[in-house]
Formats: structure tokens, sequence, C-alpha cells
């Protein structure tokens, strides 16, 4: 799907994505995520996607991390900045659409993977990214598959 359709409304919808984080206690290892994830995960991607773009490596770095939350609470600013820069480097596109969902096994209630198709020069690469619901109650970038991208 292809998200520039929903660009007016991502901010928004993220916003309430997160806002609608559940009612009721969450169990013991943390939140669950809310039955708006297919929208939230896809506007972390687009918003992440974006960011690679125009090397804004604060919104990068805000979308990416653990379940314990960004990597902007785990690690030095200027070690993000690197790590943030070389995905962006990597990252750099001319368009993607996300191409499949698929669960994380053992990992159903926290995580979920996308396959996201990208345009990258002349190349089209099948990129998995996995997204954690972290303990903020925001969907994260945890993992992106690198290889496809910097397979040559």
């Amino acid at each position: 799907m292809r998200l520039a359709i929903l660009r007016p409304f991502a901010a928004c919808a993220l916003i309430i994505a997160s806002a609608c984080g559940g009612g009721g206690a969450a169990p013991a290892n943390g939140p669950v995520p809310t039955g708006d994830s297919e929208v939230a995960t896809s506007l972390v991607i687009d918003q992440f996607l974006r960011a690679a773009n125009s090397n804004d490596l604060d919104t990068m770095a805000r979308l990416f991390g653990t379940r314990s939350g960004s990597v902007l609470k785990r690690d030095p600013k200027e070690q993000v900045d690197r790590q943030m820069f070389a995905l962006a480097s990597l990252l750099r596109h001319e368009s993607y659409e996300v191409v499949r969902r698929e669960i994380v096994p053992g990992r159903r209630d926290e995580a979920t993977q996308l396959v996201v198709r990208m345009k990258i020069g002349a190349r089209q690469v099948d990129v998995p990214y996995t997204l954690v619901y972290s303990v903020d109650r925001n969907w994260l970038i945890e993992i992106i598959e690198l290889a496809a991208v910097t397979r040559r």
C-alpha cells in the first residue's frame, strides 16, 4: 500500500493510535498493542523512511528502539547520530510499499514484521522491518534486515 494518500493524517493517526493504548491492566511483561496496530506500524515505517531520506536523525532515533523504549533513552546522542546517519545512507530510496505483514514467532503479542519493497537506485529490494510495541505504548522499529540492501 502506498502511504502518500495518508500523509495529511499520519501525525494525527499516530497520536490517536498511541493515545488509545488500551484501558485495563497491562500484563506483567508490558502493554499489549491495540487493534489499530496495522495502521500505526505502517505510519511508523512511513515516518522513519521519510526521515531517512531527509537525514532527520532525531526523528529516526525517536522511532528506533526496543521494548524498553527509544535508543535515545539508552545510548549517547553522538553514538545514536552516527548509527542513524549510517542507516539513512543505506535506506535512501525513491519509493517504497509495504508488501506483507508477518507474525514474529514467540513475540506475537509485542512485535510484528513488515516486509517493505524499496526502490533504491535501479534495484527493488524487499526489506524486513521488525517493529515492537514498547513499554511507552509506541511502536518502534527494532530490527531492519539490511542484507537485502547491502547485497550486490
